[in-house]
């Protein structure tokens, strides 16, 4: 096709989540598709991506440099929509150099000021432009393109500098494909007239705060290149720290040099829509929140890294983590071997984060463990204390508790291969077990987007520790289902993959069950609350509840508690119903003219028929 891609035809229909990581296009799955170069003189693939066709028998692999020459190309580990495993394909193949020159095939004008340049092939440098107007006089501001990496559209933008109605010729020098051919002819030029302004200016719609230190500004229409000034207080935000949301043209997200804490005054100017209106700069008070929740380890567990092989213990926490120069870790504890608990009390080593994933940290356990209590097959139980590691809004995590078993460093990646036993609903409506035949990589178990349930939103993953019973050990993953996401109570279609066994470099197969019956998860709440009588209120639920004998409620007056505290029972009874009279202490004029209002109490048990538990979010208020 061109010198940076590669078709690959399949007799029937590959399965693209077999393919991709994530399960439609882009990056390969881990030992999938390979491309090594054979020939000295052949250069490297680089990173590979892929997409495939319609019909899915048609593969498109994208290669960072331009492959020419001899090239072992192996993909393997494939799946076909039926099931079925493609056989292996491992062969050299030899690559045509790419000897043709790019052109341009269209120039389409997306708005008023607004061009996309289309090439025959994608290109990997742009080379020289420059702008000239129809008479010939150089245009020295007010049009630019988005050009940075490899692509075959290149967008033209023209800014309220440059009248309407006004013709610009770009001349394009030194344009080159991925295969360093240059584009034809060369130079070339594309013409394009800028168009009248709409008559409509664009405004700020919405700031809204993200992270500790993010927040998004949405536009009310398309701009035709990023604000020129976005400031938090006294604080411009840097150019490189505002970026372009990549499905939503209106919304941008920044990121704040501090952390975002308290009102503050946002300030944004600069900006104008693709026509060249200008937007009137804009300044809103935001009330951010800082983020004062301390960050939780959510799953240990030891990994080989790639690299060097050693084993690693690896911590992943519940949120991003931010590391000081220096950060460590301090262990304390025990570990077994033979049946003898040896004590631990000074275990130390720095700590790294993960270069892709920012909820994770890494430790060398050889360092941590030290010379005279790193023992291979020991069993370590430990206390974990960490310094300069904190939220990304400087709240120091907390401590946490580890259990492994050191292995061997040098040991490469294991072929092991996870296989899931069981999935069950988990001790409430919100949760759902997932039991695996042997212990598992930590980050791909806990990877939400590698467990899929039909009506339902796997909102988190909760990895608990492996257990060994009668030589057999197994893993549980609990599924934390978001709060009413799960409409209905029945079997549904559940789909794990790839999550991989713990030190092994090979995912799953994919797991497809629709077996499992899951409890609907809808909360009930209460609609309405009047007061039906001095000594009497009357409860409206969302949906017939039960409940047993016991307090439920507290009773307050103007929003305090009553002396003695008025606690009351719903009275709902084994039998639903969504009406229910709850008894009260009586009320006079001035408790009524206070205002009622109920208290949800932490033994309040009233239910759904799936065993919901009644949701209060905030105090009920009682009307008349």
């Amino acid at each position: 096709m061109n010198g940076t891609t590669v078709e690959v035809k399949f007799n029937k229909e590959a399965d693209a989540v077999s393919l991709f990581k994530n399960g439609k296009d882009g990056e390969f799955v881990d030992n999938v598709v390979a491309f090594k170069a054979i020939d000295a003189a052949a250069d490297a693939a680089g990173a590979l991506k892929g997409q495939l066709s319609v019909d899915g028998k048609t593969l498109t692999v994208t290669t960072t440099n331009a492959v020419s020459k001899r090239y072992n190309v192996v993909i393997q580990n494939l799946k076909a929509k039926d099931g079925s495993t493609f056989v292996k394909y491992d062969d050299v193949v030899t690559f045509a150099g790419d000897t043709t020159a790019p052109t341009i095939v269209s120039t389409v004008k997306d708005s008023a000021s607004t061009f996309t340049v289309t090439f025959s092939e994608p290109i990997s440098a742009i080379g020289t432009v420059t702008y000239k107007y129809a008479d010939g006089t150089p245009v020295t501001a007010g049009i630019n393109h988005n050009f940075t990496t490899t692509t075959d559209k290149v967008t033209f933008t023209m800014t309220g500098d440059i009248a309407a109605g006004k013709t610009v010729i770009a001349t394009l020098i030194g344009t080159q494909d991925t295969a360093s051919n240059l584009l034809t002819p060369n130079p070339a030029t594309v013409t394009m007239v800028k168009g009248a302004l709409d008559g409509v200016a664009p405004t700020v719609s919405t700031i809204a705060q993200t992270g500790a230190t993010t927040f998004t500004v949405k536009f009310s229409e398309q701009l035709a290149q990023n604000p020129t000034t976005i400031k938090v207080g006294t604080d411009t935000i840097a150019a490189d720290k505002v970026v372009k949301d990549t499905t939503d043209p209106t919304l941008y997200h920044v990121t704040a040099p501090a952390v975002l804490d308290g009102a503050q005054t946002v300030v944004v100017s600069g900006f104008q829509d693709l026509s060249g209106e200008n937007g009137v700069e804009t300044s809103k008070v935001v009330v951010f929140t800082k983020d004062a929740a301390a960050p939780k380890v959510a799953s240990s567990n030891v990994v080989v890294d790639a690299t060097d092989s050693k084993q690693y213990l690896e911590l992943t926490f519940d949120k991003d983590v931010t590391l000081a120069t220096g950060a460590k870790v301090v262990g304390a504890g025990s570990f077994v071997k033979d049946h003898i608990t040896n004590a631990i009390t000074g275990a130390e080593a720095e700590v790294k984060q993960d270069a892709t994933n920012k909820k994770v940290v890494r430790v060398n356990l050889d360092t941590f463990l030290g010379t005279d209590t790193d023992v291979e097959g020991a069993t370590y139980n430990l206390d974990l204390t960490f310094t300069g590691v904190t939220s990304a809004a400087g709240v120091d995590v907390e401590k946490a508790k580890s259990t492994f078993t050191r292995g061997k460093d040098g040991v490469p990646a294991s072929d092991a291969v996870v296989k899931v036993t069981a999935v069950e609903q988990g001790t409430d409506n919100n949760k759902v077990k997932v039991t695996f035949d042997q212990a598992v990589d930590g980050a791909s178990a806990t990877n939400a987007a590698n467990y899929k349930i039909d009506g339902a939103v796997v909102e988190s993953v909760t990895l608990l520790p492996a257990e060994t019973a009668n030589g057999v050990t197994t893993q549980v993953a609990v599924l934390n289902l978001k709060a009413g996401s799960n409409e209905f109570t029945g079997k549904r279609n559940i789909n794990i993959s790839d999550v991989k066994a713990l030190g092994s470099a090979k995912v799953m197969e994919p797991y497809l069950t629709n077996g499992t019956s899951l409890n609907e998860n809808v909360a009930p709440v209460v609609t309405s609350a009047k007061l039906t009588g001095t000594t009497e209120i009357t409860l409206t639920f969302s949906e017939a509840v039960l409940d047993t004998t016991g307090e439920d409620f507290e009773v307050l007056i103007g929003g305090q508690a009553q002396t003695p505290a008025n606690n009351v029972d719903a009275g709902v009874g084994a039998d639903a119903k969504t009406t229910v009279k709850v008894t009260i202490a009586a009320v006079d004029a001035d408790k009524i003219a206070k205002g009622l209002s109920l208290k949800a109490l932490e033994t309040i048990d009233v239910k759904d028929a799936a065993g919901n538990v009644l949701s209060v979010p905030a105090n009920i208020v009682v009307t008349q």
